[in-house]
């Protein structure tokens, strides 16, 4: 559809509220809302109109829109409809990193599971994996939840977990289901921020256990009360009063979000955001559909702030009282934070493609290192770093078994081949090693038709950055921002490239071990792996815990067969 099909079709639409949508090819380009869909969408075709306007019905070659009854309905399918198709040409609110969540599994006995993905049952976001991780390590021992997948059905007796007092043993039926639910809306209210609740239940028991004379008990659970309430100062995540509130704060093309609830700092989300705060709340309530507390926090009034705070039925304020200052100072103080390590980042970029001579910006910079045992299991792994920042999801591992000496020069080409042939090259790529290893990529890329290539080495020895051919190595300052740029992408190439190769190794051993196991098959060879992940792991478990998987006969063969390899 040309500018004047657009334009022709841009006159014909009602005169109501609604959405309006600019495409092409069938993908959303921008999407806006307005009082009066006809006047608003015909202005986009005006001299007048701006050169975004002009650049939107340019690119463009289809228009649909949607009538509604009012404007608070155009303004949240509008969010909504942004937030699902991220149109190019509008303004976004991208999450910076991807946030947990703590989900419960299974129905009569739940279990929490960390995940990375939002449901209706989910509590967060939390902040970081490892603060979930440290706090459900801290809370084991008192809420006594069960951590297995075992199924129930096949355990006869309780595992090492229950005779160390981490688990109420529900598999074998030794806690009642009333008892048991209690303990998890015991969870649930310290992950929705009840510290208050939680440790007044837990300065009960030990009144409890102490009143009854169990002192052995009561002095458990009062270390382990002092080491969480040690663990929510360290981490600054109580305030003096209970209450629920978001603050948040917008700046230069960033924004930080804090979420406390009932006093407890659950999160601190970080996001990329060329906006306004009115913007923010549109974006962040409406496209999302989060739903507010009673109270929002803003370090200033905003234009609209008592309209907004209507449509979002909260109330949006500047902080007032002491509690409220601090949580904003503390907004304030990470999101400075996060935009240095931002411009950090963008110098850095800015700087290597100045230093390295490249032909435009590094916007995407992918690692590769290889990793094998004497030649044996070799695997390669490819790292990505969009805008100075690690992107997991873009990360790829390639087993590369059919080597039986060690040869990196062919195991690099071989990589190349495989990546490349049906992947974007990055801006520049990055290779763990020296002149030998970057001039074997260049050949490998040239072999699959890709000539103009940004490649470079680091070399380990010293820390010089390679180039192929006979441009001279590049030696930087260890403080320099980019040559610790460089050494992060290849550190994080390394330990990826080395995990897999562990993972491998590991699971070789296994399966030998295994198979030298008398009447272990492939069902138990899988459920033994399911369980325990690693040899290491079935090498620690108990007598009782291989038990369950396998049974006595095949439990006991198995201790056999590790104690001999240990004595021999």
């Amino acid at each position: 559809m040309s500018v004047l099909e657009l334009y022709q079709k841009a006159c014909l639409i009602p005169e109501k509220p609604g959405v309006y949508i600019f495409q092409k090819n069938g993908t959303p380009i921008y999407i806006g809302k307005a009082k009066n869909l006809r006047k608003r969408v015909s202005s986009y075709f005006s001299k007048n109109a701006s050169q975004k306007s002009h650049r939107i019905v340019d690119e463009a070659n289809d228009l649909e829109y949607v009538t509604l009854f009012n404007e608070r309905e155009a303004l949240l399918m509008e969010a909504n409809l942004i937030y699902s198709y991220k149109p190019h040409f509008n303004v976004l609110l991208k999450d910076s990193r991807a946030y947990p969540y703590i989900e419960f599994m299974g129905e009569e006995f739940p279990y929490v599971k960390i995940t990375h993905k939002k449901s209706p049952n989910s509590f967060g976001p939390f902040t970081s994996v490892r603060f979930l991780r440290e706090l459900l390590n801290l809370v084991q021992p008192i809420f006594q939840l069960r951590s297995c997948t075992f199924d129930f059905s096949k355990v006869k007796s309780p595992c090492f977990e229950y005779h160390i007092k981490r688990c109420l043993a529900p598999c074998v039926e030794l806690v009642s289901y009333q008892e048991y639910d209690k303990r998890v809306e015991m969870m649930k209210k310290l992950l929705s921020g009840d510290t208050k609740f939680v440790k007044k239940w837990i300065e009960e028991r030990i009144e409890m256990y102490a009143h009854r004379e169990m002192f052995e008990s009561a002095q458990t659970l009062k270390n382990l009360y002092i080491r969480l309430n040690d663990f929510l100062i360290k981490q600054s995540v109580e305030f003096q009063k209970p209450i629920d509130v978001d603050a948040f704060e917008v700046q230069n093309g960033g924004a930080i979000l804090i979420k406390v609830r009932r006093g407890m700092m659950l999160t601190k989300l970080e996001f990329e955001f060329d906006g306004d705060h009115k913007r923010f709340v549109e974006r962040y309530y409406l496209g999302r559909g989060e739903i507010p507390p009673q109270l929002v926090l803003v370090p200033k009034e905003f234009r609209g702030i008592k309209k907004w705070s209507k449509r979002i039925s909260s109330n949006i304020k500047v902080p007032e009282d002491e509690n409220e200052k601090a949580i904003i100072s503390m907004v304030k103080r990470s999101l400075d934070e996060y935009l240095r390590s931002k411009y950090r980042k963008i110098h850095a970029l800015e700087m290597t493609k100045l230093k390295l001579k490249l032909s435009k910006l590094p916007l995407l910079i992918e690692g590769i290192d290889i990793s094998h045992t004497s030649g044996t299991l070799t695997v390669a792994s490819v790292v990505a770093f969009v805008e100075g920042t690690a992107n997991k999801k873009k990360y790829r591992r390639y087993n590369l078994s059919s080597f039986s000496k060690p040869d990196d020069f062919e195991a690099m080409r071989k990589v190349i081949k495989r990546r490349y042939t049906h992947n974007r090259l990055p801006d520049l790529l990055l290779i763990d090693g020296g002149k030998g290893q970057v001039n074997a990529v260049k050949m490998a890329l040239h072999t699959i038709g890709i000539v103009d290539a940004n490649v470079v080495g680091l070399a380990k020895e010293d820390e010089r950055i390679v180039f192929p051919g006979e441009r001279k190595d590049l030696h930087l300052s260890l403080n320099d921002d980019v040559l610790r740029l460089m050494i992060a992408i290849r550190d994080e190439s390394h330990r990826f490239a080395t995990s897999y190769h562990y993972l491998l190794r590991d699971k070789k051993m296994t399966f030998s071990f295994l198979d030298s196991v008398v009447g272990i098959g492939p069902k138990r060879k899988k459920s033994l792996l399911k369980s325990f992940k690693s040899l290491n792991s079935i090498r620690d478990a108990s007598y009782e815990e291989l038990k369950q998987i396998v049974g006595e006969k095949i439990a006991k063969k198995i201790e056999e067969k590790l104690t001999l390899q240990d004595n021999s």
